[in-house]
């Protein structure tokens, strides 16, 4: 509690730590530079718009439901994403979880003539496994060939082999009744149990205090790495950390207790004091208060973003007056007939003034005629072209999506130019900083309201409601903080190492609260007997376990690629094998190593899926490789190799699941799923990309 850390660094030490490799980062800078920055974006991003159009989707069922579907593909995209880190593909991965099952059923069912048990026929499936992955491996070492080429005879001839086994024994490309091999109840339970979970009395209880206490976990841990210490402590700020605690918790159970909108909004302020007065307080025991005070004038690009930003949220604040939520007609019809031709005129000028724009200076440059010619030619095809996709969406979309998309686009703007103004602010001194940071925060919650007001629908109403306030407040205190405290620049090892495990253990704990109350409902015994007497149905959550197996295998492959020298390795081949092996790497072993394991990561999502349906079709997984490479890609992986992270794989995997489980919650064409995954893939990798380069520019 009391190390101390000298507020100037030596110039030794400004030297050193210049590189950055060893450069202390803060909290934020460190999830900005990460892999999965860009999944865990798009995975708020996707789940909330799902939240905002379905009824249905968010609740305890569908959560469970696309974590179920989520667990296979999740599986198999962890195993992608080390593979990809260590710079090779699998072509042959999603055939690989069909030809898996098929063989299990198969052996369990015909060899030696009337099967065998459980036990022999899954050593053998992963035995067998393990030597195609060897055999790709060791082929792409041996012969230089791209892992592309090579995989992809190993998915034509395990795609050959399982239909024309099947065919052969069971007559017909599926397997059935493996539910009669034995030893098949063993393997049922601990691997695909499924458990109906009711009641749990305090579960709410529960819940709360593992939010509670994990936020103020992550807090101060998110405190200790950005800020630089006291020499000693000042026990004056704890008396304000207390009164902060006490209003925050008084205002978390008070607006559980009320329904009342009068009654949420007073607590919700006290909340909002009482959490800005923690911080505060327990900066003022911990931290070094700055002392500078610069009054620079703001520079005109900065007061620009700020007029952007203001003037984005005040229109979107207003978007619902001319749009009616319950119009649900296509937008092209809703427009006047004489309205139609200037929209596509507009939409024409746009297209031709982006190529002008372009090839103006060109032009200026060196008019020839070939030129001239070219620039008319393509101002004509890019308004053409913009005009037909411009009434396109506009004739496939309705009023009600432009009234939602619309109001999204204008806030996120307007945010991205508050926030980015905020920053650029502090240059100017830390009041300009401040001023900034308010009105952001105001804007923030004058947005809350007008969202309360305008929605109908509940969840709009309390919870996008409070996820604003939140939001609000969060900005206030880390907007105070910057501007009232010393920012840490140099590394501390220990303090790093304990921040570290407080953000993770908080983190751990909200979670473990958040799946208490999606997984059990509040029930008492008492409640679900008066529900049976009454003949009513007592809710019940189905949690298959499948998805434990999921979390268990990325915790195990974060820990390896972040924590062991296997980890080391698979990140030293997949940037340069050549160099790797310079160096004492045994590049090939560690390649052909990953492909063994993906084989063998296949079989086992292959079991899982057999064992939950007790069939199995001959093309499971033919095509599903390429899911396994988007999770992957989208989650931060190189195609390059070298570069990625599993925990963004798995979030990849989340994203597509919930895509697929929330286009069925909204009754929209199914197939629309693909052009949404194309598209998140494309926005992913260019936040992934674009976050980075920004994070790296500020260090």
């Amino acid at each position: 509690m009391t190390e101390a850390i000298t507020a100037e660094p030596s110039a030794a030490a400004v030297v050193a730590h210049s590189d950055e490799r060893i450069a202390h980062r803060g909290p934020l800078q460190r999830l900005l530079v990460s892999p999965e920055i860009g999944a865990l974006i798009g995975a708020i991003l996707v789940w909330a718009f799902f939240w905002g159009n379905a009824d249905t989707f968010g609740r305890a069922s569908t959560t469970l439901n696309w974590l179920d579907s989520a667990a296979p593909l999740g599986i198999m995209a962890v195993a992608i994403a080390l593979l990809m880190i260590g710079g090779e593909f699998d072509l042959s991965s999603g055939v690989m979880t069909g030809a898996g099952a098929i063989q299990i059923g198969l052996m369990g069912r015909y060899f030696m003539g009337d099967g065998t048990h459980m036990w022999i026929v899954v050593l053998a499936a992963f035995a067998t496994a393990g030597a195609v992955g060897w055999f790709n491996g060791t082929l792409v070492n041996r012969t230089g060939l791209p892992s592309f080429i090579v995989t992809l005879a190993t998915f034509f001839v395990l795609r050959g082999i399982t239909l024309v086994l099947a065919k052969r024994l069971e007559g017909k490309v599926q397997v059935d009744q493996l539910d009669e091999v034995k030893g098949y109840k063993t393997f049922f339970n601990w691997f695909a149990h499924e458990w109906k979970l009711t009641e749990f009395s305090w579960r709410n209880e529960f819940f709360y205090s593992a939010i509670l206490i994990g936020s103020v976990l992550v807090t101060i841990g998110l405190l200790e790495q950005s800020f630089l210490r006291l020499n000693r402590t000042n026990v004056k700020g704890l008396v304000l950390a207390a009164v902060g605690l006490a209003l925050s918790l008084l205002s978390f159970f008070r607006f559980h207790a009320t329904d009342g909108i009068s009654d949420n909004t007073l607590w919700t302020v006290v909340g909002g004091l009482g959490v800005v007065a923690f911080c505060l307080g327990t900066s003022w025991t911990l931290y070094q208060p700055r002392s500078d005070a610069g009054h620079g004038k703001l520079p005109a690009a900065v007061v620009r973003k700020v007029g952007l930003g203001l003037g984005s949220v005040v229109l979107a604040c207003l978007v619902h007056i001319p749009f009616d939520r319950n119009e649900g007609r296509p937008i092209l019809s809703w427009i006047s007939s004489g309205m139609r031709p200037v929209v596509g005129a507009l939409a024409a000028l746009l297209g031709v003034g982006l190529v002008l724009k372009k090839r103006l200076p060109l032009l200026r440059t060196k008019a020839t005629a070939g030129r001239v010619i070219q620039t008319i030619l393509m101002a004509g095809y890019a308004g053409v072209l913009v005009m037909a996709a411009t009434l396109s969406v506009l004739q496939l979309s309705t009023v009600q999506a432009l009234r939602a998309l619309s109001m999204l686009a204008l806030v996120g703007f307007g945010f991205i130019m508050l926030l980015s103004a905020r920053s650029a602010a502090a240059a100017s001194g830390p009041r300009a900083q401040l001023l900034i940071g308010l009105l952001a925060a105001g804007s923030l919650v004058v947005l809350a309201f007008v969202v309360r007001a305008d929605s109908a629908a509940e969840r709009f109403r309390s919870g996008l409601f409070a996820a604003l306030i939140i939001g609000a407040v969060a900005i206030v205190a880390n907007t105070l903080l910057e501007t009232m405290f010393v920012k840490r620049t140099t590394a501390a090892a220990k303090i790093d190492r304990r921040g570290k495990w407080l953000v993770n253990g908080g983190m751990s704990l909200a979670i473990i609260g958040l799946a208490v109350r999606v997984a059990f409902s509040n029930f008492t015994p008492e409640r679900a007997a008066e529900l049976k007497a009454a003949g009513e149905s007592v809710p019940t959550s189905l949690l298959r376990q499948s998805v434990l197996w999921w979390m268990l295998i990325t915790v195990i492959a974060a820990f390896i690629l972040s924590r062991t020298k296997w980890g080391n390795w698979i990140f030293a081949v997949g940037g340069n094998k050549d160099a790797a092996r310079a160096i004492g790497v045994p590049a090939a072993q560690v390649k052909t190593g990953l492909f063994v394991m993906v084989s063998m990561m296949a079989c086992f999502a292959g079991l899982l899926i057999a064992l939950r349906y007790k069939t199995v079709q001959a093309n499971q997984g033919f095509g599903e490789e390429f899911e396994y490479i988007i999770a992957a890609v989208v989650g931060g992986c190189l195609l390059t190799g070298g570069y990625g992270s599993v925990i963004g794989a798995t979030l990849g995997a989340s994203i597509m699941a919930i895509s697929n489980n929330g286009i069925s919650t909204t009754d929209w064409n199914s197939d629309g799923r693909f052009a949404f995954l194309g598209a998140v893939l494309l926005i992913a990798v260019l936040v992934n990309n674009y976050t980075r380069k920004k994070a790296q520019e500020a260090r």
